[in-house]
């Protein structure tokens, strides 16, 4: 693996290469993840309870730490109003593959970081155009590296299907398990700790199987107003649920699972225990 130099700790304003992969963003914005609905959000789902100082929250918001995660398709953001409405954190799409780099990742990781949003990034997954090391080398090269500063969300690997490619990439459920254990076996031991899984449990059950990596925590996207019931893999329980991909927040809106010290840990802690595996 290269040397680890996060983009966000160079000077912003660096590009992606020429020639970057399709991806879910560019080819299909609208319809980004719209075969994970587990059925229309409601508006009677129970709101955050116990955070003094945040906003009142919208009536769609789960119980939960509440957060989002955006991409090039939102453009510029303003973290101001998403802090207003109760967003406590992003993820920001950094890279994708082995060559594309968003073109907006730094933009919008500076300016979350000025509003005092607690951010980080994630990597959407492409087996299908190269092995899992040189994709944590893309990521970390890209702005997906984290820190125990308090303020870093540990990177997350996107594993969903794409628009144009076999829905397993070409990979057999054994050669996705490697893949997916070899991304997170080079992540770890880059930054010290884990990368967050998001999925859902119809792509895993189908094209990864009976599986979950060890001490790995999970982003469950399931779109509704009841909790997710139905998890992918061997996990148990989730650490963070996307139950809507239109609101409360820009981009797709999401729920920590758990107090404001096990939300404190999954931010800071190296060794952090995920709920469900």
């Amino acid at each position: 693996m290269t040397r680890y130099l996060p983009r966000h700790a160079r000077a912003a304003g660096a590009t992606g290469p020429s020639r970057p992969l399709p991806t879910s963003d560019s080819r299909h914005p609208a319809s980004r993840r719209a075969l994970l609905r587990g059925g229309a959000v409601g508006v009677s789902a129970l709101t955050v309870g116990g955070l003094a100082t945040a906003p009142a929250l919208a009536a769609s918001i789960p119980a939960g730490i509440p957060g989002q995660d955006v991409s090039t398709y939102q453009g510029s953001v303003d973290w101001k109003a998403q802090m207003s409405k109760g967003s406590r954190y992003a993820f920001i799409k950094a890279t994708e593959g082995n060559t594309w780099h968003s073109s907006t990742f730094s933009q919008q990781y500076s300016s979350a970081t000025k509003a005092g949003i607690i951010r980080g990034a994630y990597h959407f997954a492409r087996p299908d155009s190269g092995g899992p090391e040189k994709q944590v080398d893309a990521f970390l090269n890209g702005g997906g590296g984290w820190s125990a500063d308090g303020r870093t969300l540990p990177g997350m690997l996107d594993l969903e299907s794409v628009s144009g490619v076999p829905a397993n990439f070409g990979l057999s459920q054994k050669e996705m398990q490697t893949w997916i254990s070899g991304f997170i076996s080079a992540y770890r031991s880059a930054v010290g700790r884990r990368p967050m899984i998001y999925t859902n449990a119809n792509w895993w059950d189908k094209y990864v199987g009976d599986f979950a990596p060890a001490h790995t925590p999970m982003q469950i996207a399931y779109y509704s107003s009841k909790k997710p019931t139905n998890l992918p893999g061997r996990w148990w329980d989730w650490d963070m649920w996307q139950f809507s991909d239109s609101a409360p927040f820009a981009g797709d809106s999401s729920v920590f699972q758990g107090s404001e010290s096990a939300f404190t840990s999954f931010v800071s802690d190296k060794d952090y225990a995920p709920r469900g595996i």
